[in-house]
């Protein structure tokens, strides 16, 4: 069974007051299919407060359920949020082309290299009936090992270049995943294995700027799969 529970992407560009609405009037062009749009907080934050706090041109203003994902719109980002529940992640190829999509949805408002950053987040829980013998990690306090029922939380994090790279495991975890298309609830438990990795550099060239993205992209999830397999050895994201 494949442990993956989320799959994330966002990408986040230079904001703009009310910028969300025009984004949503575009979206709906493109995806015309949806279940319900609903209202979020960043409807509710006065301009003068987002222009004082630029971290509130990331709270999302609107929320669109579709029947196999969902869509966070904010003034300064999208995020393409793909849940389990909702339908099986079917392999990045096709995962990819929703990210994809929402560049030309972008790059019809605004000039690509306003783009600032972008990544992907992958939630995986690895439940406590499967193998845990396939997770490659061993952690020591002093020369004593660690045995597997002793509960633990790691996380890290790392730069690379332009990226930064984060991960985030603990073991004997109770989690409740619930689908925000259908309500649909599983509760899980096991070993919670996130990975998320950005690239914080933005559009380097504006005159490739498509290109970039969708290679850089490719790189981001690349670095994900290869964490993945590194720590749990099954198949990649």
């Amino acid at each position: 069974m494949n442990p993956l529970i989320e799959a994330i992407f966002e990408v986040r560009f230079l904001p703009k007051l009310n910028f969300a609405t025009e984004l949503l009037i575009a979206i709906n062009q493109v995806f015309s299919d949806h279940l319900s749009i609903i209202h979020a907080d960043g409807l509710q934050i006065p301009n003068d407060l987002k222009l004082q706090q630029n971290d509130f041109y990331y709270t999302p203003s609107y929320k669109i359920n579709y029947s196999s994902f969902s869509l966070l719109v904010a003034d300064g980002s999208i995020v393409i949020l793909k849940n389990a529940l909702d339908g099986q992640y079917e392999g990045w190829n096709i995962f990819k082309e929703l990210p994809l999509q929402i560049l030309n949805i972008l790059k019809s408002k605004n000039p690509l290299d306003q783009i600032q950053r972008y990544s992907l987040k992958y939630t995986n829980l690895i439940r406590n009936d499967l193998s845990l013998n396939d997770l490659n990690f061993t952690l020591k306090i002093g020369e004593t090992a660690l045995q597997d029922d002793a509960k633990l939380a790691l996380k890290t994090e790392l730069h690379e270049d332009n990226f930064i790279i984060m991960t985030d495991i603990a073991s004997h975890v109770e989690l409740r995943n619930i689908s925000d298309v259908t309500g649909k609830i599983t509760d899980l438990n096991g070993t919670l294995l996130i990975i998320d990795v950005i690239n914080n550099s933005g559009i380097q060239n504006p005159n490739d700027a498509e290109h970039e993205f969708i290679r850089v992209l490719d790189i981001i999830h690349d670095k994900v799969d290869s964490i993945y397999r590194t720590i749990y050895n099954k198949r990649g994201c």
